[in-house]
């Protein structure tokens, strides 16, 4: 525990830091972030399968270069849509060229793979990047670990039925939805006292922060989930060992990869 808590310390003081700073060295964090991912992610699935690392490495390498020269053509001009077409036939064509090494099952994964680490955590980018994206990005902090510990202290005292048990044994649905509502009110208390630097009326604050947490907090739990069900595919415990107590990467932001999602989409719809 007491690894765990510092390891855990160490790295909100980095994060602080790098979000701080924001711009092109936030982006580069992100980006090796998202490599560091794709490699725990294709080594747990290589037990089984043969994802392509070098290729959804390369290709992660270049979406994370186009966004810091020409990001412009990612978000407005439909060039997101033409690189992961163009990505998903590349590979295509190296499972065909390989078969039967490896088949489609594989370009899947790896495609996926690319998706899920890769573009999820430049939404992290997106956010930050706003006016006033420093305020807005804790947000997701809030919505997704806030969610996580809520989850755990209503689970501990009134959990009873489980949530998705072959997944979590330990999760319930009084923790889950504890988790939610913690998340509401701390994202609330969060919106509240930060309104003032944002410019934004209470109203449109207090909608804004309840959606976020209500929606980062339920897709956080649903990453969750989802990490641990490659986890018991793959019958391995942690991604990685990076973070010492809390395992690699994807360990840690399993959560924040769609809380972030959830994140950038609110505060798109409400044209914040």
């Amino acid at each position: 525990m007491k690894t765990r808590t510092i390891s855990g310390a160490v790295l909100i003081l980095v994060l602080f830091g790098l979000l701080y700073v924001g711009g092109y060295v936030w982006l580069v964090a992100l980006a090796a972030f998202s490599e560091i991912g794709l490699y725990e992610y294709t080594q747990a699935l290589s037990k089984q399968h043969k994802p392509y690392f070098w290729i959804s490495a390369a290709a992660c390498f270049a979406y994370y270069l186009i966004l810091a020269l020409i990001p412009d053509w990612i978000i407005q001009q439909n060039g997101g849509l033409l690189s992961l077409a163009i990505l998903f036939m590349v590979f295509m064509i190296a499972s065909v060229a390989e078969y039967p090494k490896r088949s489609y099952v594989d370009a899947l994964l790896s495609f996926g793979g690319v998706v899920y680490i890769a573009v999820l955590f430049s939404f992290l980018y997106f956010v930050r990047a706003k006016e006033n994206g420093f305020v807005y990005i804790w947000f997701l902090f809030w919505a997704a670990w806030g969610s996580d510990t809520c989850a755990y202290l209503f689970g501990r005292a009134f959990g009873k039925h489980k949530l998705v048990p072959v997944l979590s044994p330990n999760k319930t649905v009084e923790g889950a939805l504890g988790g939610v509502f913690g998340a509401i009110v701390l994202c609330v208390g969060y919106g509240m006292a930060v309104r003032s630097s944002t410019g934004l009326s209470v109203g449109m604050m207090l909608v804004l922060s309840g959606c976020i947490g209500l929606f980062g907090a339920i897709l956080g739990q649903i990453g969750d989930l989802f990490s641990s069900s490659i986890k018991r595919f793959v019958e391995i415990k942690d991604f990685g060992k990076l973070i010492p107590g809390h395992g690699g990467i994807l360990d840690r932001f399993d959560s924040i990869l769609l809380s972030g999602t959830a994140v950038a989409l609110v505060l798109h719809f409400l044209g914040v």
